[in-house]
């Protein structure tokens, strides 16, 4: 096991894996040291509702992909994926076959996107690139890309490609 200042020294490519509050605290304290990284982004904007579900904790028409992009230093390149299937969808898509499931993400950088593109197939899944950062709102909790939002569920690439 290392510690965060290490797996930040060492890696390519951080997934934070947090709540948007932690994300934001992160970005804050290791700042510079995040330049040149890729940074992938799962967040989703969401706290309890008071009433079992969940509401978003920024505005309606803000996304926590742009937030998080305009916070981080410059060279930091931010990829907004891993966040729009739940745990249990996840495990039970995961290599499916004959076609296998979607996991969508959003990013203004090619070469950023081509690396967790990578990762996304790594992990038994088909990646969608559903365009830039101005996207990624699409692909956060209740956007229609979201498994809790219009999209209901995972997809294969057909019908992800007929979505986006």
């Amino acid at each position: 096991m290392v510690s965060i200042d290490e797996a930040i020294e060492r890696a390519n490519v951080l997934v934070f894996a947090v709540w948007l509050d932690a994300f934001r605290e992160l970005i804050a304290k290791y700042g510079e040291q995040l330049a040149g990284k890729v940074i992938v982004d799962p967040t989703n904007a969401v706290g309890p509702d008071g009433a079992g579900g969940y509401r978003k904790v920024i505005g309606e028409q803000e996304s926590s992909g742009q937030i998080l992009a305009g916070l981080l230093p410059a060279g930091a390149r931010l990829v907004k994926a891993f966040g729009t299937l739940s745990a249990p969808t996840l495990s039970a898509a995961a290599w499916r076959e004959p076609e296998r499931a979607v996991q969508f993400y959003a990013t203004d950088d090619d070469a950023a996107g081509d690396l967790v593109a990578d990762l996304i197939r790594a992990d038994g899944y088909e990646p969608v690139r559903v365009g830039g950062l101005d996207q990624s709102i699409r692909i956060e909790m209740f956007g229609d890309l979201h498994e809790f939002g219009a999209l209901g569920r995972a997809v294969t690439k057909s019908e992800a490609l007929a979505a986006v």
